[in-house]
């Protein structure tokens, strides 16, 4: 976590970048076909001299490797799972990167619900048969396996448990079992799920899908209320954030197209570890 103190009574353009999940291992060898890339967010917002904010940048999922389980990646990246057996390993989801109004650690929920925009992070990996769900926008990129779904993206309302704690913003880890390691959901607004198919065969194919993004003021997100707990996470129906602070021209862009690169350029997906820009417009007279 980083704050930003704002210098200037202006408007800040604010971009966000989520996190690439990790690739699997699969019969020892690193699975390098398909990636849950990272979704992108920006727009433009009014701050007060001296407001500060809280800047959460979503880490790469770890990549899969034999013999261990998977870290998912900061700010809300599912673990991925060793399967304990032979040389099959998920890859962890990618985390998100977000804006808070509230600091605290990565998870706190008072910092959580603060949050005013969250570019949501790709889903890790599972074997080479499988295709890991990208950072989405209002919803996340399903998971899917011979171009069936095999696991949807997480929703602007979904719950996604993860270490036994229905806290948004968290992707769900993977499980370890006798066939295969499972990856680990991508991080966002609420995060991505982990869910397999078992074949006749007993063959599991399993990948994570990716989180959600939100942007305060965009149209189709639904903002949660300040009076929300962990325990109870209740949804307004509207997309302005409860603090007021709303984005103009907002725009979202997911993972499984083309967006502006960081440091120029463009990509289709972002790749790697999260990022995040903040430049002012013009200073007020």
């Amino acid at each position: 976590m980083q704050e930003f103190t704002a210098p200037l009574n202006t408007t800040y353009k604010i971009e966000c970048w989520g996190a690439q999940g990790g690739n699997a291992t699969a019969n020892g060898s690193i699975c390098i076909n398909e990636r849950g890339l990272g979704a992108y967010t920006i727009g433009l917002i009014p701050f007060l001299k001296d407001l500060t904010v809280y800047i959460y940048v979503g880490g790469k999922g770890e990549d899969g490797v034999v013999g261990v389980h998977s870290a998912g990646g900061y700010n809300g990246g599912g673990s991925g799972a060793w399967d304990e057996k032979d040389d099959d390993t998920g890859g962890g989801g990618g985390g998100a990167t977000d804006v808070r109004l509230t600091g605290g650690t990565w998870d706190d929920f008072s910092s959580l619900k603060s949050r005013i925009m969250v570019a949501a992070g790709g889903g890790g990996k599972c074997e080479k048969y499988t295709q890991p769900g990208y950072g989405g926008g209002l919803s996340g990129g399903n998971a899917y396996y011979n171009n069936e779904i095999i696991c949807s993206g997480a929703t602007q309302t979904s719950i996604i448990w993860g270490h036994g704690d229905n806290t948004a913003g968290k992707g769900k880890d993977g499980l370890y079992g006798y066939f295969s390691g499972l990856s680990g959901g991508g991080g966002g607004y609420y995060g991505g799920n982990v869910s397999w198919d078992i074949t006749g065969s007993n063959s599991v194919h399993a990948s994570a899908s990716g989180g959600s993004s939100f942007i305060s003021g965009y149209s189709g997100c639904d903002a949660i209320a300040e009076s929300s707990t962990e325990d109870n996470i209740i949804h307004t129906g509207q997309p302005n954030h409860y603090s007021g602070k709303v984005f103009t021209n907002p725009i979202m862009i997911a993972g499984n197209a083309s967006m502006p690169k960081p440091k120029g350029g463009t990509e289709t997906g972002h790749s790697g570890d999260g990022y995040a820009i903040i430049s002012w417009i013009s200073p007020s007279l």
